[in-house]
């Protein structure tokens, strides 16, 4: 299960330094609150992407969070400073019942074919199961199993859905392929993965946007040595996402096996 209480908590509780991309008011505000936290994070201001990643890379900061940082420019800097062929990252997300689940893809060009969302599934879960979270996932797709004739793209996405699930199991996973019932997967799941990355986005920015879902920030999972958070530009307060960044660059360096709840 997801114990982001506890990871939180362990974040406010560091001195981890922390750079962040966005104007020096932001992070003036950001410093306010987490002073009145009691909080010993030392935040690190940027005005661009490649001071920040080269710092991150040197080990001048413990860990990153995007900000207002532009998008394209800071994921291009990401693969070539870290050598990756892709950035894979999963959503942290809280309903309004204070559930949290992590959403997958959530990128527009992410997740665009099966064998890339099961890829990304498979780095979420090793992600976190280097902190001893096991998490259930729930994959969807563009139909209920009986919709499976109404039409080519719905029958595809539905057997890729039965598919994923198969292999996850197979990883030992716990999985079910929630087929298009999205309501049933975040009430019941730790990971919920959309069937593409265009409807992941419209997800996200729905349930963010419109829903009042709380939006931590979205960790690179396939970035191991160190710890990387991305953010959307309109999110108007980012102290939760350094407390999040923060709480991985603790729990990821000890590999701690559980937080327990205030």
């Amino acid at each position: 299960m997801l114990e982001v209480v506890g990871l939180l908590e362990l974040g406010r509780k560091s001195s981890v330094h922390v750079g962040i991309g966005c104007p020096n008011e932001i992070a003036g505000a950001i410093g306010v609150k987490l002073s009145e936290m009691k909080s010993d994070i030392r935040l690190v201001v940027y005005k661009d992407d490649g001071h920040l990643l080269g710092d991150l890379q040197n080990g001048e900061i413990g860990a990153a969070v995007r900000g207002t940082l532009s998008s394209s420019s800071t994921m291009k800097g990401i693969r070539d400073t870290f050598a990756l062929s892709d950035v894979k990252r999963a959503a942290l997300l809280e309903n309004s019942s204070g559930k949290p689940f992590l959403l997958a893809p959530v990128g527009i060009d992410e997740g665009r074919d099966y064998e890339s969302r099961l890829a990304l599934a498979r780095a979420a879960l090793g992600y976190f199961s280097d902190m001893n979270w096991r998490l259930r996932v729930g994959i969807l797709s563009k139909g209920r199993v009986e919709d499976v004739h109404r039409g080519l793209e719905i029958m595809s996405s539905i057997e890729d859905g039965h598919r994923m699930a198969r292999e996850l199991v197979k990883d030992g996973h716990d999985v079910q392929h929630y087929s298009i019932l999205i309501e049933d997967a975040v009430r019941e799941c730790d990971l919920v993965i959309a069937p593409d990355g265009i409807s992941g986005n419209l997800i996200f920015r729905t349930l963010h946007f419109i829903g009042g879902c709380r939006a931590y920030g979205a960790p690179v999972v396939n970035l191991h040595k160190v710890v990387f958070v991305d953010t959307s530009r309109a999110k108007v307060d980012f102290t939760d996402s350094v407390l999040l960044a923060a709480g991985l660059a603790i729990a990821r360096r000890k590999s701690l096996p559980r937080f327990e709840r205030p």
